[in-house]
């Protein structure tokens, strides 16, 4: 900057410093010791940012406990990001954080009978749609908390209910605009149909949506996040097509006394993927599933994926079923989950109650649940994960060409947000043009 010095003198360019004016010499007129509170502070941050550096030698990288995967040290190549990123991965290497967590929410909840916040800040009541960066795209195998903090990463609702605050936050800070996502919706369907194959699209609703009589009075989105699921379901029907799952799901809870989906998890139980099983087989071939017999088949802890995320554990009874489509022999095979990268083939002989169409499905952490389901009611079946066709396109674009009928299971928090990797417009496109190439005759 330029000033004027006493006595007229002409006007002189200061320079900038090169050092920190604690460093200069004593003597120096420019010299400013530290103050007390800065070298503590320097002290401080030295010490938080060594001590992972010094855990890890000693004891080995700590265990995730939020169903996330740590951050990463940051990279130089990240430019200023490099800093940015420092704090999270010191937050996460640091150990005995979890003790701290939990320690947090024991103290918070016994001393002033509230929740933590974790780093959320009070939402007024009813509070919609706020000015922010939109959260990182989920992975759909990995539960994350919110970036804004007017959204929690957890709500917790009535009776023991939770509900994952990405499901209120998709709804009303979206990362696409749902009007994009679903003319992407569209142009699928009119690609897949072209090609002389058939689509069949099924969105697993949010609890949040599902069973709102278990959210509490107030809770961040409560003006906004049922106003954008009523219009998504709207245009589902209206515009696209698909598989409406909410009624069968509500019926089998009234059937069973009790709601299909896990108190503190944010999927369906083991029922609801049979529910969709059913659903899709009926859809596909109409009466199919009269021959179909079910039984009680084993009773297991699950442990449930939204407690970690406010620093707690918890796990609920989850039950399997035996499915004999033939009315015979149970033909359903023991296995969970929806791998990330690599697809599931399912084959197997065609006895009377099962779907021979040769199916390619798309899902992701829902279709986890039905997976055992698929595999005793279709004859051959290919499993792909969302972020696995993201990841190699080229290779699932080959899997639906080879097929007969496209099955795409987009859970509602992912769909409505446009927070899954199958929406992205170079995805669709490839699977579109992959699709007219080898079209079913």
């Amino acid at each position: 900057m330029s000033v004027h010095l006493r006595g007229g003198e002409p006007e002189k360019r200061i320079r900038p410093l090169p050092v920190h004016e604690a460093w200069l010499p004593k003597d120096h007129s420019m010299y400013r010791p530290r103050h007390g509170r800065q070298q503590v502070a320097l002290v401080c941050a030295v010490i938080f940012f060594l001590t992972p550096v010094v855990s890890l030698g000693l004891f080995g990288p700590p265990e995730p406990f939020e169903n996330r995967k740590l951050h990463d040290f940051p990279s130089l190549s990240d430019g200023w990001g490099f800093f940015t990123g420092l704090g999270d991965w010191a937050t996460d290497w640091l150990p005995g954080r979890q003790a701290a967590v939990q320690a947090e929410d024991g103290i918070s909840r016994g001393v002033f009978g509230e929740p933590p916040a974790l780093g959320a800040k009070p939402a007024a009541p009813g509070v919609g749609p706020v000015p922010a960066q939109p959260p990182a795209r989920p992975d759909t195998g990995q539960l994350q908390g919110q970036t804004n903090s007017n959204y929690p990463p957890v709500v917790e609702g009535r009776d023991g209910w939770l509900f994952l605050g990405n499901d209120l936050y998709a709804k009303c800070n979206p990362m696409i605009p749902t009007a994009t996502v679903m003319d992407e919706l569209i142009g699928f369907r009119h690609a897949v149909e072209a090609s002389g194959r058939r689509l069949v699209l099924i969105v697993p609703p949010d609890k949040s949506d599902l069973f709102p009589q278990f959210l509490p009075d107030q809770y961040p989105g409560k003006d906004c996040a049922p106003v954008a699921a009523r219009t998504m379901w709207q245009r589902l029907n209206n515009d696209v097509g698909y598989l409406d799952m909410r009624g069968p799901l509500l019926a089998e809870s009234q059937r069973r006394g009790a709601p299909i989906y896990f108190k503190q998890d944010t999927h369906w139980q083991f029922h609801g993927g049979l529910t969709m099983v059913r659903a899709l087989a009926e859809d596909l071939r109409p009466g199919v599933t009269r021959t179909w017999r079910t039984a009680a088949k084993e009773t297991f802890d699950k442990q449930t994926d939204l407690p970690p995320l406010i620093g707690r554990t918890g796990s609920e009874p989850a039950e399997l079923e035996s499915l004999a489509p033939d009315g015979g022999a149970d033909r359903t095979r023991t296995f969970f989950g929806q791998p990330n990268t690599v697809p599931i083939e399912l084959h197997g002989p065609a006895v009377p109650g099962t779907v021979p169409d040769k199916v390619a499905m798309i899902g992701d952490s829902f279709t986890g649940f039905a997976n055992m389901y698929l595999a005793a009611a279709f004859t051959d079946m290919t499993i792909m994960h969302s972020d696995y066709v993201s990841q190699d396109t080229a290779a699932a674009a080959a899997k639906l060409a080879d097929s007969d009928v496209v099955v795409l299971e987009i859970a509602e928090r992912n769909l409505i947000g446009g927070q899954s990797p199958i929406l992205a417009p170079a995805v669709v496109k490839t699977l579109s043009e992959q699709l007219a190439k080898h079209p079913r005759q």
